[in-house]
Order: C-alpha cells, then sequence, then structure tokens
C-alpha cells in the first residue's frame, strides 16, 4: 500500500523549499551552505500560518533580513517587513547572546570591531556632507572628489581585528539591497559593511549601513 494508507509506514521526508538564489549565497552561508534555505522555508511557512501584517527582523543578521525582505517581495505577501537597528552595548559591542560566552580579555577585545565600524561610518557621513566638498581641503576633498575604495574600508575593520587579537572571517563592503560588492564608495552610495569575526571560540556579527537604508 502507498505511504499514505499505511499507518506504520513513516511520513515521506521533506522535499519543498524556498530558495532566494543569490541573497543566500556568502558570507555566513560559507561555512552553513543550506541554512538560509531553511531559513526562507520555515518564515515561509510561517507567513502562509500566521498571514502577519508586518513581521520585523534585526539587522544585526542583516543577510537574514534582506534575504527575507527580498523573499516576502518575490512571493507577493501582503507583509511589511521592518528592519530593527542594531542595538549596541554601553561600550558600543553589538549585542548578542553570544556575548556572555567571551571571556573578559576577548570582551574588552571586540569593542575593536565597532570602533573600527564607527571610524567607516564617519568617513561615510564625510562623503554625503555637502559642506565637505565646498572646504575642498583634506579628506573630506578626497572623498568628495572620488569615494573611498572600498578595499581601504576592509583594511582598517580587518587591522582593527587582527591587532586586538581576534580572527577575521569576513570584512565585505557591499550594495545594501543586493549585497553584491562595491569597489568604491561615493557620496549618494547606499552600502552596507558586514562583518564576521572570533574572539576565541564565539563568533560575532556586526555591521553599519552607510548612506542611510536603502
Amino acid at each position: 500500500s502507498s505511504p499514505s494508507s499505511s499507518s506504520s509506514s513513516p511520513p515521506p521526508p521533506h522535499e519543498t523549499y524556498v530558495t532566494v538564489e543569490n541573497l543566500q549565497r556568502g558570507f555566513c552561508a560559507i561555512t552553513r551552505p543550506h541554512f538560509f534555505r531553511g531559513v526562507a522555508t520555515v518564515v515561509c511557512k510561517l507567513f502562509n500560518i500566521c498571514d502577519p501584517d508586518v513581521a520585523v527582523f534585526g539587522k544585526k543578521d542583516y543577510q537574514q533580513w534582506r534575504l527575507v525582505e527580498r523573499m516576502t517581495r518575490d512571493l507577493d505577501f501582503a507583509i511589511e517587513i521592518v528592519g530593527v537597528p542594531l542595538m549596541r552595548e554601553e561600550d558600543g559591542v553589538a549585542m548578542s547572546s553570544r556575548n556572555v560566552r567571551l571571556t573578559p580579555k576577548n570582551r574588552l577585545a571586540c569593542r575593536a570591531v565597532s570602533v573600527a565600524l564607527e571610524c567607516v561610518a564617519e568617513m561615510g557621513a564625510v562623503m554625503n556632507n555637502a559642506n565637505a566638498a565646498k572646504e575642498g581641503r583634506g579628506l573630506e576633498a578626497t572623498l568628495m572628489a572620488g569615494g573611498a575604495l572600498a578595499s581601504s574600508l576592509q583594511t582598517i575593520v580587518r587591522d582593527a581585528i587582527a591587532m586586538s587579537g581576534g580572527e577575521v572571517d569576513y570584512v565585505e563592503v557591499v550594495d545594501q539591497l543586493t549585497l553584491r560588492p562595491v569597489e568604491r564608495v561615493t557620496a549618494g552610495d547606499k552600502v552596507v559593511v558586514l562583518v564576521a569575526a572570533k574572539y576565541g571560540d564565539v563568533r560575532l556579527l556586526d555591521n553599519v549601513e552607510i548612506g542611510g537604508e536603502a
């Protein structure tokens, strides 16, 4: 008899998944290649069951937020996806349940990530400051004239992590919507610097948007 007509037969395995072809690749998916397929599938099923008007996702898991946002649009869910700004501890470290697993030494050291991202964010603010263009001198003039190489911004963050004793998983400067790498950041661009780093055995995520939210 068929599996559906036999009470003793186990149900057939799950065969249907939701994939967001490009946004599910790279970054956190490098070490967990099927993770975002699972996220998209579970969230899609949840949306079908609950039929919410609004769904809220934290921006600390930036790739996950953008993936769900794209899936919702592509599958025509009438749901508003809201990205909640990343929250920080008093010393600037991105809030995470993993922070309690950091040793006192690494808890202090990992502040280097947020400090470096703050520096990058300030460079981004300069690029979007019209007054700096009028002054036409120093760092402001350089940034306004030709923008900043993404590799330069990456180096700031990578060096900060390495010098503080951390291990870089990835540091990428990407377009906010497509998550595709960019080579240069100029005035008006909306990019995000995505960071994953390990301190001891604790993997931490952080990011900063440049140019406001796309």
